[in-house]
């Protein structure tokens, strides 16, 4: 909506009366142009930049709902309104108008009331869009601001990760803790819902890492005060799953995890393993009083593991079927001589691949660690 005009109507009718009408009605508080053609009305279209069009059903050459088809195309956010003279099933052609994305369908004659009301409705409504639009813009690029621009470099390792979120904000966070013994703590989680809930979730446990430094060191510790501290900020219906890990000297890892997924261990020749951490405990903020275990293991030089929230092996495809855990482990272990930055770009071709155009349901965090060769 431009806030210095009136707003910009095409109306597009082979109907000379219908055009008459529709300037007498809406002329003295909009800016009309007219098109008594398809062909007319797409080529006006990039220049006039309307905000509504108001399309009869019937024209020759090329009917209303194809007309539409072809200006979004040009103006992806255009709002239509139908108008017909035809009452040949008019119930099909309204179910046809909402389906294709239409914001109502009216019969000739149109009553100067009805008419005016409809499109001041869609007008209205066109403004608070594009308001929510500009302030969902705004959050994410705070959330952006939240999230790290690139892992850290640390001498022992080597770290990428890359991160897809689902709306306008994520509810995922990853983040890196340097310590000063020269480990490297590193968190990954993901909240529940979508939205901005998760967004806020999000936004809560990054200022509990960032300002409660004694939580780092041992992850099992730093879980169990998460959780109770999670617990004491947030709604009892709102949790986050996560993982911890601390890199240490050696190739030496502790890790715990809360409802999340274990990392996966990927060997210089390929061999895929799960790293275990025993029965699972449940997300951060559902139970105060709960412990997490603490588990080490070695990671040997060249070697990677992978972390991911669940909207990897949650993704879909058209038939319906999960992309799923032994999908990805089988993609690793073809991918296994890959850097951790080649690694994670060949997970996402991967399953970009499997789902065939299908859309992600969920964020989409990926996390590699790699111990270097020397």
């Amino acid at each position: 909506m431009r806030p210095t005009q009136p707003p910009r109507i095409l109306v597009v009718d082979d109907d000379p009366g219908v055009l008459r009408a529709a300037q007498r009605v809406l002329g003295n508080q909009y800016v009309l142009s007219a098109a008594s053609t398809p062909a007319e009305a797409l080529a006006t279209a990039p220049t006039f930049d309307p905000d509504l069009a108001i399309l009869d059903v019937r024209m020759p050459g090329m009917d209303g709902f194809e007309l539409m088809k072809r200006l979004k195309e040009i103006l992806p956010e255009l709002d239509v309104i139908f108008v017909t003279g035809s009452m040949t099933d008019p119930d099909a052609h309204l179910i046809r108008a909402i389906r294709q994305g239409a914001f109502y369908f009216v019969q000739k004659p149109f009553d100067r009331e009805v008419l005016q009301t409809l499109v001041e409705r869609c007008l209205e409504l066109r403004q608070l869009r594009q308001l929510a639009g500009r302030e969902l813009a705004k959050l994410r690029m705070a959330q952006a601001r939240l999230l790290p621009e690139k892992p850290p470099e640390h001498a022992q390792y080597r770290l990428a990760f890359r991160y897809r979120p689902l709306y306008f904000a994520s509810g995922d966070y990853h983040d890196f803790f340097p310590q000063r013994d020269g480990s490297l703590a590193v968190f990954i989680g993901d909240s529940s819902g979508h939205g901005p809930s998760a967004c806020m979730l999000m936004a809560t446990m990054r200022s509990l890492l960032y300002t409660h430094p004694q939580v780092h060191g041992d992850p099992g510790r730093a879980l169990s005060s998460l959780t109770r501290l999670f617990h004491e900020l947030i709604p009892s219906d709102l949790f986050m799953t996560a993982v911890y890990l601390l890199l240490q000297d050696g190739g030496r890892i502790l890790w715990a995890a809360a409802g999340q997924h274990p990392p996966i261990r990927i060997g210089t020749g390929g061999q895929i393993s799960a790293t275990d951490l025993g029965p699972v405990r449940m997300p951060l903020g559902i139970d105060p009083g709960l412990q997490y275990p603490t588990v080490s293991f070695t990671l040997g030089r060249g070697e990677k593991l992978l972390l991911f929230t669940d909207g990897l092996i949650e993704a879909t495809n058209r038939k319906g079927k999960l992309f799923g855990l032994g999908r990805l482990q089988n993609l690793l272990a073809k991918l296994a001589s890959l850097e951790t930055e080649a690694l994670l770009d060949g997970v996402l071709d991967g399953v970009k691949h499997f789902m065939d155009g299908s859309d992600f349901e969920d964020d989409l965090t990926l996390l590699a660690v790699e111990r270097r060769a020397c």
